[in-house]
């Protein structure tokens, strides 16, 4: 009786002194430098929204904002946030042209949200997409027609661009 009371608590003792340890790799995850995961998940489309609009702001001398809805897409094709610079270029539009980029007219500063805080500003969670609201510096007729070009620098230096046809509409 003696002995299996022996075995019974040193068996105890083992499973407790095995079991109860916590392990040392649970919970971590490698993240080689070589390993491609990570890059599944940073941008590799930009697309311009097509809630995209120039819009007049008063009513009394011209004044305009262009308003541009970006959507970043990873490799799986999903919206994702991710620091980096957006360029944003408007140029008329040439029709029945191979090239329908004409001269450029409006060309405003780097937007620059590699900072979390600017980023988060510019977020629309809703939408899944950034938002960007650039008071213009020309007046554009009825019914003009634009192209909007929008190229965004990621973190790795890859630019990733989209076009995007636009029409100015008095309302």
């Amino acid at each position: 009786m003696r002995i299996t009371a022996n075995v019974i608590f040193a068996v105890v003792i083992v499973v407790c002194s095995t079991a109860c340890e916590p392990d040392g790799s649970s919970g971590r995850v490698s993240w080689g430098r070589n390993d491609g995961t990570l890059a599944a998940y940073v941008p590799s489309e930009a697309h311009i929204v097509g809630l995209t609009e120039i819009e007049a702001v008063s009513s009394g001398p011209w004044q305009g904002k262009l308003t541009v809805y970006v959507d970043l897409l990873d490799t799986f094709g999903c919206r994702v946030k991710s620091p980096g610079l957006f360029r944003f270029e408007l140029y008329e539009f040439v029709p029945r042209s191979s090239q329908p980029r004409g001269k450029r007219i409006f060309f405003p500063r780097d937007i620059d949200l590699t900072d979390a805080a600017e980023n988060n500003k510019r977020w629309r969670d809703f939408l899944r997409a950034y938002e960007f609201k650039m008071p213009l510096d020309f007046e554009p007729q009825p019914d003009q027609s634009f192209v909007l070009e929008v190229t965004f620098t990621t973190p790795y230096g890859s630019r990733l661009r989209d076009t995007f046809q636009l029409r100015y509409q008095n309302r």
